[in-house]
């Protein structure tokens, strides 16, 4: 059949040739997969089933991408192209890929508002089809209702074909079969045209209209006739490519050399995004509703109740150092002080205001909230939630990265504001605990004294103080998303990530003050 011909839900590979890097996946591959049935693709590990998972799900979305592929991905009339618009697809993930901080109904919901036809399906009916608990939270949820509620967000974006990918992966074989007529009742109920990737040659097949093998030595995929399927575990052994023997260690200057590649494109990468802030800083949600919950949900991770007390703490404390070990450890006392004590109100005024609380809770805040926001986001990498957004045509950046900047350039002003406010109070409490002849109305004159401005509830210093704070919260926003973004293959990436973005995140604040210092001085000449 041609391609012209194609039925509206039919997909269709034509001279395709795939390429990962240098290593080429596939040569010169035609094979069609046909509307409304199931299709397995079968491969041994490490054939390029995932490669080809993404490009069926349109998430290969830019030419400079490694994975490049050239010849015609046809669905129905649409042809996918990298960087080209995405196919009507929903994909069931390994792992299911769920967005856990939300519920059952809510991932249901993100899906029905993500459609972009005028098709509506009924996610809570779906989610009573699929047996979904709809009040227990996703992380208690066992395997299979996690499975289920992934089948039933997909099933609710109502995508023309579904790719399963490798939904029997780990399980024992009385698992894999309840799996397999779980996918057989859904394909039976709903009639999509499903495509399943996997390595599963015994509990998948039963449910099969059509077989294909990746054949990683003739870099093919080729039909394997319904007579065969018995066979497929000596097909799958003939199909697997040679292993290649790797080194067995790894030079110290391989290891440096990657770290610091590492660092230099997650650098880069967060240099482009701070020229291009204005625009990461335009909400332009797909869907306003889902760019607020996601704002929220930064917002409570960055100026949460937690951080409210953490900084509440280190307020209290910078408060209670600079008063008390001023006054306490000041030579001669006895004669200096009352010579000075004005001066010495006006010094810890100043520097409670301009430099030890902006700097020591800006630090507070890169160490802390950036290793939240960088947890979270190197989870959903990890958990492929990155590329299940993208399956509903959202750019990951557009809910995540903006959600995060405005998050910090919201919370971080007003977090350093509410550690001087406690550290001025502290203060004003020590000087009338220890002075109380002096009383708080001479802390409040001297204090205030070289910070305040007449006729105005403004301090002196203001507009450089904010201007600073906005720059370590951009800076601390962007490090912590674009370290945590970068593709993760295990759990000990995400904890790389997190220490990476506390290490860069809080250089980076350091770097801004003593620039700002030089600045604000060379202004003052």
């Amino acid at each position: 059949m041609s391609v012209d011909e194609l039925p509206p839900n039919a997909v269709e590979f034509e001279s395709l040739k795939v390429q990962v890097g240098s290593r080429e996946l596939l040569a010169d591959t035609s094979a069609q997969f046909e509307s409304g049935k199931i299709t397995l693709i079968v491969g041994p590990s490490g054939a390029g089933k995932s490669v080809l998972l993404r490009i069926l799900s349109g998430a290969v979305d830019s030419a400079d991408s490694p994975i490049q592929f050239s010849g015609k991905v046809q669905f129905g009339e649409q042809q996918i192209v990298a960087g080209g618009p995405r196919p009507s697809v929903g994909v069931v993930f390994q792992y299911f890929a769920l967005f856990d901080e939300f519920s059952a109904r809510d991932n249901v919901r993100f899906a029905q508002d993500h459609v972009t036809g005028s098709s509506k399906q009924d996610g809570i009916a779906l989610l009573q089809e699929l047996d979904v608990p709809q009040k227990t939270p996703i992380a208690m949820m066992s395997g299979g209702q996690q499975q289920r509620l992934a089948i039933a967000r997909t099933l609710a974006f109502d995508p023309d074909v579904i790719l399963y990918d490798e939904p029997t992966s780990g399980l024992d074989s009385t698992s894999a079969n309840r799996v397999a007529e779980l996918i057989a009742r859904t394909q039976e109920a709903h009639q999509k045209t499903s495509i399943i990737v996997t390595h599963d040659y015994e509990s998948l097949p039963k449910i099969a209209d059509a077989i294909y093998l990746l054949d990683a030595n003739q870099r093919k995929l080729r039909p394997v006739p319904k007579s065969e399927w018995p066979k497929l575990d000596e097909y799958l052994q003939a199909a697997a490519a040679p292993i290649e023997e790797a080194e067995s260690s790894t030079s110290t200057s391989e290891k440096l050399t990657r770290c610091l590649g590492d660092f230099f494109v997650s650098t880069t990468n967060a240099l482009t995004a701070m020229i291009k802030l204005p625009m990461n800083l335009l909400p332009l949600w797909k869907s306003p509703r889902w760019g607020i919950r996601y704002l929220w949900h930064y917002l409570m991770l960055v100026a949460g109740p937690s951080a409210w007390f953490y900084i509440a703490i280190a307020g209290i404390i910078i408060g209670f150092v600079t008063t008390h070990f001023t006054f306490r450890f000041l030579p001669y006392a006895q004669y200096t002080e009352p010579l000075i004590i004005e001066d010495l109100l006006r010094s810890i005024g100043f520097a409670l205001y301009r430099i030890l609380v902006p700097v020591l809770t800006t630090i507070l805040i890169a160490a802390r909230c950036g290793a939240a926001v960088a947890s979270d986001i190197g989870g959903k990498t990890y958990g492929r939630q990155m590329d299940s957004l993208a399956t509903y045509g959202v750019k990951p950046c557009r809910y995540l990265l903006t959600g995060n900047l405005w998050a910090f350039l919201l919370g971080t002003p007003a977090l350093v504001g509410f550690g001087f406010f406690l550290a001025k109070y502290t203060s004003l409490i020590v000087f009338t605990v220890t002075h109380p002849k002096r009383g708080p109305d001479f802390w409040d004159a001297h204090f205030h004294d070289r910070i305040r401005l007449q006729d105005t509830l403004l301090y002196d210093g203001t507009g450089w103080l904010v201007l600073k704070l906005l720059c370590c919260a951009a800076g601390i926003g962007l490090i912590s998303y674009f370290q945590a973004s970068r593709p993760k293959t295990s759990i000990n990436d995400v904890s790389h990530s997190i220490t990476a973005a506390i290490l860069w995140s809080t250089l980076f604040v350091l770097v801004v003050h003593f620039v700002f210092t030089f600045l604000e001085f060379v202004a003052s000449r």
